[in-house]
C-alpha cells in the first residue's frame, strides 16, 4: 500500500499565497456587498417614508371631506394618523396659523440625521420631492415643520 504522507514530494494543505488571494477576494465581494446593502437600506427606508406620507395624506383628504378644512381648529393641524415609523417622522409643514386650511404639505424627516439626512415632502397634489438636506429636525418641539424656503435645499422630484 502506497503511504502519502511517506512521500517528501507530496504537499499537504493551502500555500500562504493561496489563503492571502482566497481571503483578499472574500474582504473585495465582502465590501461590495455592503455598499449595495446599505444603498438598499437608505432607499427602503425613503420608500416607507413615502408610504407613511400618503397614509396621512389620505387621512386629511378624508377628513377634509367631513370637514372642508385641513385645520382642527384656528391654531392647529388635524392630528396625523401615523406621525411615525422606525426612520423617519412626519408632521404637516407650515404654521396653521398663517394658513387658511384648505391646502396642506407634509414632511418626512429621518429620525437619524447623521445617517439619513434627505428629507421627504409630498403637497396636496401628490408630488412628492426628495430634499438632499434640511434643518428640521423630528426633535422640535413645535407640532408642525416650519414652512420657511431656506429649510430644505436640493429638492428634486421623487422618482417612484
Amino acid at each position: 500500500m502506497f503511504n502519502i504522507s511517506n512521500n517528501p514530494n507530496s504537499t499537504r494543505g493551502f500555500t500562504l499565497i493561496q489563503i492571502l488571494i482566497t481571503v483578499s477576494i472574500i474582504i473585495i465581494l465582502a465590501s461590495i456587498s455592503f455598499f449595495f446593502i446599505h444603498r438598499f437600506q437608505r432607499f427602503t427606508a425613503l420608500q416607507q417614508a413615502q408610504a407613511l406620507l400618503l397614509v396621512n395624506s389620505q387621512h386629511l383628504e378624508k377628513n377634509y371631506q367631513h370637514h372642508a378644512s385641513f385645520k382642527q381648529n384656528s391654531t392647529t393641524w388635524i392630528k396625523l394618523y401615523s406621525p411615525q415609523n422606525q426612520h423617519f417622522c412626519v408632521r404637516i409643514l407650515g404654521n396653521p396659523l398663517y394658513h387658511d386650511g384648505n391646502s396642506y404639505a407634509l414632511k418626512a424627516v429621518s429620525l437619524d440625521k447623521k445617517r439619513e439626512p434627505r428629507i421627504l415632502k409630498l403637497n396636496r397634489h401628490g408630488t412628492i420631492l426628495l430634499c438632499q438636506s434640511s434643518e428640521s429636525t423630528c426633535e422640535e418641539k413645535l407640532p408642525f415643520f416650519s414652512g420657511d424656503i431656506n429649510v430644505d435645499k436640493h429638492c428634486t422630484i421623487f422618482n417612484r
